[in-house]
């Protein structure tokens, strides 16, 4: 007599895992993706904490994960900007929230990987390195030699604003398909324009449109793991 065929309990997709110095962390987005083939009906998120000056600029929020099964997770999320990555520090109560959110995940999905973003040194994690780029990349940039000022009859000199020495880099400007990349994940994450432009000149040291096709990749990584 055949027996019944079961199916498989959902796993982990190897795809939303990373490895730095040797150990493993999951991303959100993997937790998420896992979560709703187990049936996941919801999630809600309440501010516990909004930053101030007297709190520290600290955020704390709680979410609250549901299953279709009526199965409740709860867990609370915190950040500041001592504890996030230098382009999301105006941002600490939307990362408080993810925070809360992937802890939430990983005990209704049953991971017991720490999620990426939980981590307190982003900038170590998933680089800060395009600002020192940027920094170290205008250190190099060539410069123009001086020209002696223009005189007139009389002997006086003009006053001439020195020509802008642009700045030389290694890697391509950002693609079209960048852009309207960066452009779109940034309004789910309901970042404004005066937002993002702010995020990228702390982050690169560079102007939005100025980024290079390297920095918009790292951009776009970033912003997808802060779901």
């Amino acid at each position: 007599m055949e027996q019944p065929k079961t199916s498989s309990p959902p796993v982990l997709d190897d795809r939303f895992t990373i490895n730095i110095k040797g150990r493993d962390f999951v991303l959100y987005t993997g937790l998420l993706d896992l979560a709703h083939r187990k049936g996941l009906k919801g999630i809600t998120v309440e501010a516990i904490q909004y930053p101030t000056k007297d709190n520290g600029m600290e955020g704390i929020c709680k979410a609250t994960v549901e299953s279709k099964d009526g199965e409740e997770y709860t867990e609370i999320g915190d950040a500041n900007p001592r504890n996030v990555a230098s382009y999301i520090a105006g941002h600490v109560l939307r990362m408080a929230a993810t925070r809360a959110k992937a802890r939430a995940l990983r005990d209704f999905v049953n991971v017991g990987m720490t999620c990426l973003e939980e981590l307190g040194d982003m900038d170590d994690v998933i680089g800060n390195n395009g600002a020192k780029t940027a920094s170290n990349t205008k250190k190099t940039a060539k410069r123009q030699p001086k020209a002696n000022p223009p005189t007139d009859d009389q002997g006086s000199t003009e006053t001439q604003k020195s020509p802008v020495t642009p700045i030389i880099t290694g890697s391509p400007k950002m693609s079209t398909a960048q852009k309207t990349a960066i452009l779109n994940l940034s309004k789910r994450r309901g970042i404004n324009e005066e937002e993002l432009k702010t995020m990228v000149e702390d982050a690169y040291n560079v102007t939005f449109d100025q980024m290079t096709s390297k920095d918009a990749a790292q951009f776009i990584r970033s912003l997808q793991q802060a779901a």
